[in-house]
């Protein structure tokens, strides 16, 4: 048996490398995203329901695994949290054969056999209704109608303390080199969160349509919980009058010595914070605000020394500057939201914390001054960094770098 499926996989290897799917036209592309679509479909539901065996038998013990989903993350190649939502699903799949065949024979995708298991997992009586229901909606709707079999089958109550039990919040890195981070809590909790961040999202999305820019709300979202940090960074700082003695905010940032002499990494080098993913070099000297850093400075694979960069600025001297620039200084932005405290002279460069070297910069700026060229010019006759603006007259020129400049 499993010979005939060698057989029919390596069939397959065989005519898809005759296939160039550059020279065939759309009508044919069509056809074969749809034959792809077949093919997955039969062996998703081949390989959970074999998932689901290893872990019936604990053939997963085999080899020091400490329980199946690492097993299967091990063996497939793929992040642990795909491979735990495969072993659930293959958990409850023992006791939904209609669904079992439905995803064998290339019926319903993974997707939807994920969401008839979540409802009929609650109301066996309703995997019938879910599977039919598949076959003529989406996944959205799918879900949905999941999500209300659960509710009417479960006691509110004792739902509420499931999913608060099950909380989580996840991070990783993914191949692009992205920050990314997933979180699961009760509807309560969630509307908590999103009613903090609600201000500052409103505050950035007209800020930004003031100045011409339009984004995705998502990324809104994202500069929001970003500022809700921020705030909550400062405030914390302020309260210990300045001092940065949080253990939590301590950055371990792996750098090779001539990536940081030069600025940027070339090939084989390396600009890590530890445990999150590689960084930019800029992003290490000069973007991470009031963090404490440990820069692991690497000499080929041994750490020539570790530089200890305090950067928390003084409760009187962050007044100051707070206090003299309550906008974002680039003379086009009127940003009051999220601001971030930017060394003149950058900090990897021995650019002092003083009043006279320090300017406050909205996010979108600061990103734009570390790492696309951009720079602030001190307008003569502006007055000293030190003194009061004055309203009427911008202290600062934003200039950007010559490739981008109009040369008319």
């Amino acid at each position: 048996m499993f010979d005939e499926l060698k057989d029919i996989v390596s069939q397959l290897r065989e005519a898809s490398s005759r296939i160039d799917v550059d020279v065939i036209d759309g009508k044919s592309a069509a056809e074969l995203v749809r034959i792809s679509e077949d093919a997955r479909r039969v062996i998703d539901g081949l390989r959970t329901s074999a998932i689901g065996r290893v872990g019936a038998t604990e053939a997963w013990r085999v080899g020091g695994s400490k329980n199946s989903a690492e097993w299967v993350a091990l063996h497939t190649g793929t992040p642990i949290y795909e491979a735990q939502a495969v072993v659930i699903l293959a958990g409850q799949l023992r006791h939904l054969p209609q669904t079992v065949e439905a995803m064998s024979s290339g019926k319903i995708s993974t997707a939807q056999a994920v969401e008839v298991a979540r409802g009929a997992a609650a109301e066996p009586h309703a995997e019938e209704r879910l599977l039919n229901l598949a076959k003529s909606s989406t996944v959205r709707t799918l879900r949905d109608e999941a999500s209300r079999v659960i509710a009417a089958a479960t006691d509110e109550v004792e739902r509420h303390k499931r999913i608060h039990k099950n909380r989580y919040l996840k991070t990783w890195t993914d191949q692009d080199g992205a920050f990314n981070l997933k979180a699961q809590m009760t509807v309560a909790n969630g509307a908590l969160v999103m009613a903090a961040l609600k201000p500052f999202q409103d505050e950035i999305f007209k800020a930004s349509r003031k100045s011409g820019a339009h984004e995705r709300p998502e990324a809104y979202a994202a500069d929001a919980l970003l500022a809700l940090c921020d705030k909550a960074t400062t405030k914390q700082l302020s309260e210990n009058g300045g001092k940065t003695t949080r253990p939590n905010v301590v950055m371990n940032i792996r750098v090779d010595i001539d990536a940081l002499k030069r600025g940027h990494t070339e090939h084989g080098e390396v600009c890590e914070i530890a445990g999150v993913g590689p960084i930019p070099v800029a992003t290490a000297t000069a973007y991470l605000g009031e963090a404490f850093l440990k820069l692991l400075i690497l000499d080929g694979t041994d750490i020539r020394t570790i530089a200890h960069m305090g950067r928390a600025l003084p409760a009187k001297l962050r007044t100051a500057v707070e206090e003299r620039d309550r906008l974002c200084q680039v003379p086009t932005c009127d940003m009051t939201m999220g601001l971030e405290i930017d060394h003149i002279v950058p900090f990897a460069e021995g650019g002092a914390a003083s009043l006279e070297n320090l300017v406050r910069l909205c996010k979108r700026h600061h990103l734009q001054k570390t790492h696309d060229g951009y720079r602030l010019i001190k307008r003569v006759g502006g007055g000293s960094s030190g003194e009061a603006p004055v309203v009427s007259e911008a202290r600062w020129e934003w200039r950007a770098p010559p490739d981008l400049r109009d040369t008319g």
